[in-house]
Formats: structure tokens, C-alpha cells, sequence
């Protein structure tokens, strides 16, 4: 359910060494952040969904990326895997260093774009995100009444998100406010522009400029006094005041995901031309005592869509 949050507060455990077990050519190396169940979930997906190869060698990195880097570069030079499945961004970052050339698939990623860049041409993956149009058209079934709808972000990390959401909103009937912020100041200051400019709906990104402590109750803070519903990330901030969260639902299921862009790869498909994919499975909470609150009508169809209900 709602671990987004959690995720980035990972205590690392005890982990497995480069062994004399290494991979044979088309099989697959596994590098993975840190032992946590929501990783381990996605390993058993993407295993699980893996067809014609098999993961050979699961390497712990303990939570660091140096030590990620160097089980990498232990790997012998002729019997090199066909791809590694880097599993969490430690993984990601210790990947895009000490892979080489050879392709990188990754899960249970919060905001890809911002770790890998300009992407290489050997990496695709599946990510934690929702995608931009779900949560556009979850604003949409609220009704003809939210039409402004303000967003703060950093956009060293979620620009490209915004970009995103700036290219779908006009075809949904959506306005799109949004404040560029590089810090927690500027974030505060950011979203009590957008609110006395005027807007119908808050919509908060994967962003963590604007999940800072201080800029979070802010948003909570204002938006409730000015009677403006929130668009959250997490069934936490359902549960804090949002009108809506939608998030991922299944790791097991984003690691599934990631099985298949690998064996498109390992069928013959380069890895830049497999695009990356956004969480399938979603979770969405309603507040119903905040849409009492505010005088919003939840619809009947997102009532019934919705994996639980705040009452």
C-alpha cells in the first residue's frame, strides 16, 4: 500500500558477497538496495515473470552505493551477466556506475528521470510513480468545479513530471498551476501564491522539497483553511487531510513489470528502445470526512473504485 514515504527511511541488514557462483552468458545478476520485504516482493515478481533466463547471483549492497559499485566491478570480465535487475535507487545509482555497457533494468524507483538523466541507452525500468494522466483524471471525476489546480515541485527532481502533466491537463479540461521551488522556503511561499491566486485543488508530487515536514503541514495547514481539497500521495496523507491518495498497490507487481522489459531485452530489443513503465496497480484512498468538510461530492464510481474509505 502506501510506502512511499517509508521507503526512503530503509534500514539496511546483512547481505551476500560476489560469490564463486557467477553468471553464465544470458542470465541475469540481481543488485539490490537493502533486505526489506517491499525489495524482496519485487524480486519475487520480476522472478517469477522472468522467461528463459534465471537470476544467478543476488548481490546486497547494505544501503551503500559504494558497495554496490565495487560487487559490480568484481564481476569477472568474460563471464559478465546480460542484465543486471537493480532493485531501489541505491541500487539504480550503483548500477548506472558500475554496470558498463551492460543493460540495466530497475523497480521500486521513486522518480527515475531524476537519478539516470539523460537516459543512458542501457537502462529502462518500472517505478514506484503513478502516472500523470491517472491522477489527472481522478481530479477530473471530482467534477467541472476543480478546474485550477496548483502543484508545487523541484524541478531538479520532478520537473520532467510537470512537463508531463503540463503536455495532458488542456486535453482533460484542466488548468495547471505550478510553482517552481528549489527549497523549503521557497516551497511555503510557493503554495500560498498559488492560494491566493486561486485554485480548486492542491495536487501534491513525489517531490521531496514539498514532503519536507515543514512544507507538508504548511499544505495542510492553508489548504484546509482556504476549504481547498488535496490530491495526495500516500494513504498517511489521506489520513491527515487529503481528500484523495492514490499510490502504488504491489511491489511484487512493479517487479513483474520489470520481468517484462527484461525479456524484451534479453529477446533481442534494446534496452532504449523498451520504455519504462509507471505503477500498473494503484491504490486509491477517499476521505470522506473531508469531502463532508468541504462540501465536495465524491462520486458514486470512485466510491466504488476506491480501496478504502475514510468515514
Amino acid at each position: 500500500m502506501a510506502r512511499c514515504a517509508a521507503l526512503l527511511l530503509l534500514v539496511c541488514v546483512a547481505s551476500a558477497p560476489w560469490s564463486a557462483r557467477t553468471a553464465r552468458a544470458g542470465d541475469v545478476v540481481v543488485l539490490m538496495s537493502a533486505g526489506v520485504d517491499a525489495y524482496r516482493e519485487a524480486q519475487h515478481g520480476f522472478e517469477s515473470g522472468l522467461r528463459g533466463h534465471e537470476v544467478v547471483e543476488t548481490l546486497q549492497m547494505e544501503g551503500d552505493v559504494d558497495r554496490g559499485r565495487e560487487l559490480l566491478a568484481k564481476m569477472p570480465a568474460d563471464r559478465k551477466p546480460d542484465l543486471v535487475f537493480a532493485v531501489g535507487v541505491w541500487a539504480l545509482e550503483a548500477a548506472l556506475d558500475g554496470a558498463g555497457g551492460i543493460p540495466i533494468v530497475y523497480a521500486m524507483v521513486l522518480n527515475p528521470t531524476s537519478i539516470v538523466g539523460d537516459r543512458p541507452a542501457n537502462v529502462t525500468g518500472a517505478s514506484m510513480n503513478v502516472s500523470v494522466k491517472d491522477n489527472l483524471q481522478l481530479l477530473r471525476q471530482l467534477g467541472p468545479q476543480v478546474r485550477r489546480v496548483g502543484l508545487v515541485y523541484n524541478d531538479a527532481k520532478t520537473g520532467y513530471l510537470v512537463k508531463q502533466a503540463r503536455a495532458q491537463a488542456a486535453g482533460v479540461g484542466i488548468e495547471l498551476l505550478a510553482r517552481n521551488a528549489a527549497n523549503a522556503k521557497q516551497a511555503i511561499k510557493a503554495v500560498d501564491s498559488l492560494l491566493a491566486e486561486g485554485i480548486d485543488a492542491f495536487w501534491f508530487l513525489p517531490d521531496d522539497t514539498l514532503l519536507a515536514a515543514a512544507v507538508s503541514k504548511h499544505v495542510f495547514l492553508v489548504s484546509h483553511r482556504s476549504g481547498v481539497p488535496i490530491l495526495g500521495i500516500s494513504e498517511r496523507q489521506a489520513q491527515m487531510g487529503a481528500l484523495l491518495a492514490v499510490t502504488f498497490a504491489s511491489s511484487e507487481d512493479i517487479g513483474r513489470q520489470a520481468a517484462e522489459l527484461a525479456n524484451a531485452i534479453l529477446a533481442g530489443r534494446r534496452a532504449s528502445d523498451v520504455p519504462s513503465t509507471t505503477a500498473r496497480q494503484t491504490s486509491l484512498t477517499v476521505n470522506l470526512k473531508v469531502a463532508r468538510k468541504l462540501g465536495v461530492e465524491i462520486p458514486e464510481s470512485m466510491r466504488v473504485a476506491a480501496n478504502e474509505l475514510i468515514k
